[in-house]
C-alpha cells in the first residue's frame, strides 16, 4: 500500500512514481545525447518521466491511473542499471586508450547527461525521505542497516509540554552581519556538474543584517505556534499563507500531537518512528 498510496497532502504522486523516475531520467536523457539509441521499457519511460512542480499543486491526474507493480519496477531498475553500466564501460566517448588520453566529462560530452542522472537521483533521495515521512507509521518500517538516531534521541527527554527557553531548549541571539557585495554563479567550464540556474553571473549588494545565532528550534518554534501563529496570516508571505490554508495546518507536520486539542503537546515524528519531542532539535516545518 505505501507505494500506491498519495501523500495526504495531494501534491506528490505515489511512491511507485519515484521508484521508477531515477533510473527513466538515466535511460532518457542518454537517448537524447546519443549514449542509447533505443528505450529499455517505452511504456515505463512514458509514465515514468514527468514529475510534478510542488508550486502548482495541479497535474496530479496520474493518481489515478494504475501504476504498474513494485516488482514491475524493480526488474526495470535492474534493467537500467546494467544498461547505464554497460554505457560508461563500453562507450567510445569514455575511451582514454587505457589512460594515455584522459577523458573530460563537460557540458559539451554526451556522458554529461549521466552526471545529470547522479545528481536527480541524490535529489530524489532526499524528497523521496519526506514522502517517506509522510506516510502514516504503520505503513513504514525501519530498514534493517538504516542509521541510528542522533544519539540526543537517547537521553532521557525532557517532561515539559511547555518548554522554557534556557532550559529545554537554547537561547537564540540575533547576530549582527556585515553587508558586502558578493557575487553569484558559476562559469561554464566549472569543474562539476551544475543545473541551468547555476550558470552566469550576478552582482549582489547585500546590506547589514541580523541573522539567529543558530537554526530554530523546536522549543523555540512551538512559541510561535502556541500563540496561534498558525492562525495569523500577519507572518506569513502570500505563498505560505495560500500553502497554510491550502494543507489547513495547525502546526509543524511531523509534530505528533499527544494531548488534547489546544493543548499544544507534541512528539516528533522521525523518517520511521515516532519519538518523545526534542525541544533542542531544529525545526522541520
Amino acid at each position: 500500500e505505501p507505494f500506491y498510496r498519495p501523500p495526504v497532502h495531494g501534491l506528490r504522486h505515489p511512491q511507485i512514481f519515484y521508484y521508477g523516475h531515477t533510473p527513466c531520467l538515466y535511460v532518457n536523457k542518454l537517448r537524447l545525447a546519443g549514449v542509447l539509441d533505443k528505450p529499455v521499457n517505452a511504456y515505463f519511460e512514458s509514465i515514468f518521466e514527468v514529475g510534478v512542480d510542488e508550486m502548482l499543486w495541479d497535474d496530479m491526474h496520474k493518481n489515478d491511473m494504475v501504476w504498474p507493480t513494485v516488482r514491475e519496477v524493480y526488474e526495470y531498475r535492474k534493467d537500467v542499471y546494467d544498461t547505464v553500466v554497460n554505457a560508461i564501460m563500453n562507450h567510445p566517448s569514455l575511451d582514454d586508450k587505457n589512460g594515455t588520453e584522459p577523458v573530460m566529462v563537460n557540458q559539451n560530452h554526451p556522458m554529461w547527461a549521466l552526471f545529470m542522472g547522479f545528481e536527480h537521483e541524490r535529489i530524489h533521495l532526499e524528497t523521496s525521505s519526506v514522502l517517506f515521512r509522510e506516510t502514516p507509521i504503520e505503513l513504514v518500517q525501519k530498514p534493517e542497516n538504516w542509521p541510528h538516531l542522533h544519539p540526543s534521541a537517547a537521553e532521557l527527554p525532557t517532561k515539559s509540554t511547555r518548554p522554557v527557553e534556557g532550559v529545554d531548549y537554547p537561547s537564540n541571539n540575533m547576530l549582527a552581519v556585515k553587508g558586502k557585495t558578493i557575487q553569484l554563479g558559476k562559469p561554464l567550464d566549472f569543474p562539476s556538474y551544475g543545473w541551468d540556474n547555476e550558470y552566469g553571473e550576478r552582482t549582489v549588494s547585500v546590506p547589514d543584517f541580523m541573522a539567529s545565532e543558530h537554526m530554530v528550534t523546536n522549543g523555540e518554534f512551538w512559541q510561535f505556534v502556541a500563540d496561534g501563529g498558525y492562525r495569523k496570516k500577519e507572518f506569513w508571505c502570500d505563498d505560505g499563507w495560500a500553502w497554510r490554508k491550502h494543507r489547513n495546518i495547525k502546526w509543524p507536520f511531523f509534530w505528533t500531537p499527544v494531548g488534547p486539542q489546544g493543548s499544544h503537546e507534541y512528539g516528533l515524528r522521525t523518517i520511521f518512528q515516532e519519538i518523545p519531542m526534542r525541544w533542542d532539535w531544529p525545526v522541520d516545518v
